[in-house]
């Protein structure tokens, strides 16, 4: 099952959402336009700057990052910008 998880800070800092499925708006989640990290656990993802499904999109991976481990410590390692994630959506 795809998992990923989304962190306010970066290096894995500040409050965490675990996502298991698509979501199509961050809004009340804690997270919404404020993801700065983020390790993918399982499966291909699609980061989207504006709720569902909309504006620039960047995709990570479990078999991407730095490390090509899954971890992305800061948002120039999925080539984004900071704070801009307001939905995610498991690539198939």
């Amino acid at each position: 099952m795809a998992k990923i998880v989304l962190f306010t800070k970066q290096q894995y800092n500040g409050d965490a959402l675990v996502l298991e499925a698509s979501t199509p708006g961050l809004k009340g989640t804690g997270v919404n336009n404020d993801v700065s990290s983020l390790i993918v656990i399982d499966g291909t993802w699609n980061l989207y700057e504006h709720p569902d499904y909309k504006g620039d999109v960047w995709t990570v991976s479990a078999t991407g990052g730095p490390q090509q481990d899954g971890c992305y410590p800061t948002f120039s390692d999925w080539g984004g910008t900071n704070n801009s994630i307001s939905s995610v959506k498991e690539v198939n």
